[in-house]
């Protein structure tokens, strides 16, 4: 059985699994908002999951942040 794709939050290398991309996204917004008072767009979630899937080059995605 494989593993569930595992994200992790920009702010505090908390991990995010779901099973498929969409719930990532789905999870990562949500955990951003309930732990970090944070609402991002939807897209710049979906990008920053996106570049964590791809794993490029360690991982380039801009950073996710309230501050």
């Amino acid at each position: 059985m494989p593993e569930q794709p595992t994200v992790k939050c920009p702010s505090c290398e908390g991990a995010i699994r779901a099973d498929d991309e969409s719930g990532l996204v789905d999870g990562l917004m949500q955990h951003l908002y309930d732990k970090h008072g944070v609402e991002m767009p939807p897209e710049r979630v979906r990008e920053n999951v996106a570049a964590q899937l791809r794993n490029v080059d360690g991982y380039n995605a801009r950073p996710i942040s309230g501050a």
